[in-house]
């Protein structure tokens, strides 16, 4: 019984690694390899494809470099009018770090108007912190422990092949409220 409650524990800690690293905050470069410039052919949708496959979470940075430019955030007003003449910060040294602190909409744009207007701005939705929201602690009534197959070594205490009636196969990933991708333990009580 010890071995099969080492193993348990030894999954858990596992499974807490595993989402501690998930939740680790993220740097993004702005714009990939293309970095932050004026869209070839005055592409406007550039950096808003950019920003669409990407989920920025409370603690994620976004990193922009540049040369011969600037970096302007500013509100919905001054993003839609490309007016970066109140900014909330503004960065000219070429690599500009902004730190993403709090929930909803960032706007940027180049602190250039006319470069602004060829579509160098953009708009990040920033997430909550928390990227898994579970609020099962336990699985739901139409999940039984047959619902899951067992991945726990055999031993002479337990197998997977087991007919003790003491013998159950859960979901660490649900007893957990942990993401799907948790390893599937064996616990014998």
């Amino acid at each position: 019984m010890t071995r099969s409650w080492s193993f348990c524990l030894w999954a858990l800690a596992v499974i807490a690694a595993m989402e501690a690293a998930a939740d680790a905050s993220r740097v993004f470069k702005v714009g990939d390899d293309f970095g932050w410039r004026v869209p070839f052919d005055n592409d406007p949708s550039l950096y808003s494809h950019w920003a669409t496959s990407k989920r920025f979470h409370i603690g994620d940075s976004l990193s922009f470099v540049y040369r011969n430019d600037s970096v302007v955030e500013v509100d919905k007003w001054g993003f839609y009018h490309c007016n970066g003449s109140d900014p909330i910060v503004a960065f000219d040294n070429g690599n500009s770090t902004v730190k993403l602190n709090r929930p909803g909409p960032f706007y940027f744009i180049s602190g250039v108007t006319d470069r602004c207007r060829s579509g160098q701005r953009l708009i990040v939705e920033v997430m909550h912190f928390h990227r898994h929201h579970h609020h099962h602690a336990s699985p739901p009534s139409s999940m039984t422990a047959s619902s899951f197959p067992s991945m726990a070594p055999s031993s002479p205490l337990s197998s997977p092949h087991s007919s003790s009636p003491h013998s159950h196969t859960l979901s660490a990933s649900v007893l957990l409220g942990l993401p799907s991708f948790a390893a599937v333990v064996m616990f014998v009580v």
